[in-house]
């Protein structure tokens, strides 16, 4: 019972390791930034947005709207 115990946290710690990584993207995009990266599926190099990224920007996009985006 221990290991599974102990798997549980294992997993839980690497959901927020991940976590903290996604909304340290783009925790400087402004909402100008942001609405512009998420209309145009491009990152502020204006490549395609990766997974990760879209990710990010959907974390970021729901801190300064408080809001999934359309």
């Amino acid at each position: 019972m221990k290991a599974s115990v102990a798997g549980q946290w294992a997993v839980l710690d690497e959901h927020f390791r991940h976590h903290a990584t996604l909304i340290t993207l783009f925790r400087h995009a402004t909402p100008e930034a942001v609405l512009r990266m998420w209309k145009t599926q491009r990152n502020e190099h204006g490549k395609c947005l990766s997974p990760f990224e879209r990710d990010a920007l959907i974390e970021r996009h729901c801190e300064l709207f408080g809001t999934w985006p359309d």
